[in-house]
């Protein structure tokens, strides 16, 4: 799922020079790169993706993952972004879910859940459309 949302990401970078972006970055990458430190709740955590457009000075950080089956590991995700969406609102940083796969089919509401409380959770089809493009491009 990460290198498919990467081929998209590259593509969208490429189409707008104010973005910035760097995969499997921590903290203190991201620091060093883009200027602002995220405090989380796990020092350790890799980001899949981290995204800074210069001219809105808005940083976004993506988390991507494909379930192919149910169960508690879908329903412990929701929780855990849905908590980390909300420290990270908190320094003016966005996040972004990217997931899918059928086991989304069987675990519908702890996505419904997370789908209301996050600013962005997105799928494939919908990165397909254009989603991302639009968001961390917005003020251009």
């Amino acid at each position: 799922m990460e290198n498919v949302v990467g081929i998209f990401i590259s593509k969208v970078v490429a189409r707008n020079p104010a973005l910035q972006y760097l995969k499997g970055v921590n903290a203190s990458r991201i620091e060093s790169r883009f200027g602002a430190r995220p405090i989380i709740d796990k020092s350790d955590r890799i980001f899949d993706y981290a995204v800074f457009n210069s001219k809105t000075n808005r940083l976004f950080l993506i988390e991507t993952n494909f379930y192919n089956g149910g169960g508690s590991k879908l329903k412990s995700v929701c929780g855990e972004f849905r908590s980390l969406s909300s420290q990270l609102k908190g320094q003016n940083i966005d996040f972004i879910w990217i997931t899918d796969g059928k086991g989304w089919e069987t675990t519908s509401y702890p996505l419904r859940e997370a789908y209301d409380e996050l600013d962005y959770t997105l799928n494939l089809k919908m990165l397909g459309d254009g989603f991302l493009d639009e968001i961390v491009s917005e003020g251009q």
